[in-house]
C-alpha cells in the first residue's frame, strides 16, 4: 500500500476510534467516519467493504499495536519478575495510549464483536509469547492453574482501571502508587 493510502486508512481508523470513544459504538456511521477523517464518503469503500469491515480492521489494528507494546517479556526470566515487567509494559503503553485499551474494551464488551467475524487466531495474533509465558508459569507452578484469559485479566485490567481513575482524577498516584496495584494483581495470580 502506498504511503498516502496508508495515511488515509489510518485517518479512517483514527476517526472511527474517536467516534466510538466520544459517542459510543452505536453512533458509528459511514458519514460520520468520512467527516471525522476528512474524506469523501465514497472513499471509504476504497479501503473497506462496509462498516463492519472497518470496525474489524480497527479492532485488529489496535490489538496488534497493544500486542507489540506489551509482549516484550522474556520466557527465560523469573516468572514473578516478568509478570511485574508485563504490568509495567501495560502501564507505560496505557499512559500514552489509554484510548487503545478503552477502545478494545468497548468493542469486546458489546455484541458487535460477534458480528465482525473476528476469529480466535486473529484475536490472539501477536499474543503468542504472552500465552506461552502464562502456560509456562502455570506448568512450573508459579501461577494459579486457571484459564489464560482469566489470569491475564487479573494482570492487565487493574492496570487499565488504575490509569483510567488517575486520568479521570478519581485516584491520586501519590496516595495510591502503581506498585500497590501490581502487588494486588500478583497476589491474585502467583501461587
Amino acid at each position: 500500500m502506498r504511503a498516502q493510502d496508508k495515511e488515509k486508512q489510518e485517518r479512517i481508523l483514527s476517526g472511527t476510534s474517536h467516534i466510538i470513544m466520544t459517542q459510543g459504538i452505536a453512533a458509528v456511521s459511514l458519514s460520520k467516519i468520512a467527516k471525522e477523517a476528512g474524506i469523501a464518503p465514497g472513499t471509504l469503500y476504497t479501503y473497506f467493504d462496509n462498516k463492519d469491515a472497518m470496525l474489524k480492521a480497527l479492532y485488529l489494528d489496535r490489538k496488534q499495536k497493544v500486542a507489540e507494546a506489551i509482549t516484550q517479556i522474556s520466557l527465560a526470566g523469573e516468572f514473578e519478575h516478568e509478570l511485574d515487567h508485563f504490568m509495567d509494559l501495560v502501564y507505560e503503553y496505557g499512559k500514552k495510549h489509554l484510548e487503545d485499551f478503552l477502545l478494545l474494551r468497548e468493542i469486546t464488551q458489546t455484541p458487535i464483536l460477534k458480528t465482525l467475524g473476528v476469529t480466535h487466531e486473529e484475536s490472539y495474533s501477536g499474543y503468542e509469547k504472552l500465552m506461552t509465558f502464562v502456560s509456562l508459569g502455570v506448568k512450573n507452578g508459579a501461577f494459579l492453574a486457571i484459564d489464560y484469559q482469566v489470569l491475564m485479566a487479573y494482570a492487565y485490567t487493574p492496570v487499565i482501571e488504575y490509569l483510567l481513575a488517575i486520568n479521570n482524577g478519581t485516584l491520586n498516584s501519590k496516595t495510591v502508587p502503581f506498585e500497590m496495584i501490581k502487588q494486588l494483581s500478583k497476589r491474585a495470580i502467583l501461587k
